[in-house]
């Protein structure tokens, strides 16, 4: 994690890690959906349908992405959340702070 933290310190996310507040110009564009990838199968059913491409579903929803797996329980999401120290959780809450805001996340719990 320490590795992860330098990168994202040092603008180094290679654009994965990237928050989406900084690429997806959420504020630019004028968006009718925004899908949560923790909910990925089923809101992508949703928006297939909405887009008239369900039955072509077999293509987004292959073995090739995460679209097959069952979303994060939030048993896995705390699990995952209490490997990390409190300042690891401090440091993520404020690099995505903009993002949690936009898209409805809560902070992380640190302990104090």
């Amino acid at each position: 994690m320490e590795e992860q933290r330098n990168k994202l310190k040092n603008n180094d996310w290679e654009g994965h890690w990237a928050p989406a507040s900084e690429w997806c110009d959420v504020c630019v564009h004028k968006f009718d959906y925004i899908i949560k990838l923790e909910n990925e199968p089923e809101e992508l059913i949703f928006l297939l349908r909405k887009l008239g491409l369900y039955d072509d579903r077999k293509m987004f929803l292959s073995l090739h992405n995460n679209s097959t797996l069952s979303p994060s329980t939030l048993d896995e999401i705390q699990a995952f959340s209490n490997l990390l120290t409190s300042r690891q959780k401090q440091f993520l809450n404020k690099f995505y702070y903009v993002d949690f805001e936009m898209f409805g996340y809560d902070n992380l719990y640190v302990d104090n």
